[in-house]
């Protein structure tokens, strides 16, 4: 997916954020399992540690549960490992599961880390969607999990 069509960069997601933490530590949350669950998903929402299935390597498949905590309502979610460069660069596909078990819409996720001002500035962008009322649904999302991201890294430093 390194080439857009005319009119996908209007589906594209880009969240640029800086956390107060070193590259490595920040590369460590984001691809470990056993971290995972202290931050991934927006309020209101966790990821049990026994749902998330990895396979860290170029190719690796994964999938992962979020749970709304209101509800119990599980929503599965799936790819595979398409580019990894530690620290740097995490890249994989995301699709959420239908409820018949088949795949939805695919996106194409890229994290870049870079280490600026002895913290981190990470570049997150998901895309190209297929509507932009789902790319706001997925930055809202994001967003509150970057959040707590954020307060898991001021925790654990």
């Amino acid at each position: 997916m390194s080439e857009l069509a005319s009119g996908d960069t209007d589906l594209m997601l880009v969240i640029v954020r800086e956390f107060r933490a070193p590259v490595q530590v920040v590369w460590s949350a984001l691809t470990d399992p056993d971290q995972a669950p202290r931050w991934w998903g927006p309020r209101g929402f966790h990821v049990p540690r026994e749902s998330i299935d990895a396979d860290l390597e170029v190719g690796g498949l994964y999938r992962a549960c979020m749970i709304q905590d209101s509800t119990g309502e599980e929503f599965w979610w799936s790819g595979v490992h398409t580019d990894i460069e530690p620290p740097h660069l995490f890249v994989f596909t995301h699709a959420w599961d239908k409820p018949d078990g088949t795949r939805g819409f695919e996106t194409e996720v890229t994290v870049r880390l870079e280490e600026v001002d002895g913290g981190t500035q990470m570049t997150f962008t998901q895309g190209p969607f297929d509507s932009a009322a789902s790319r706001d649904r997925h930055g809202e999302g994001w967003r509150e999990s970057f959040d707590r991201l954020a307060n898991h890294l001021s925790v654990s430093a």
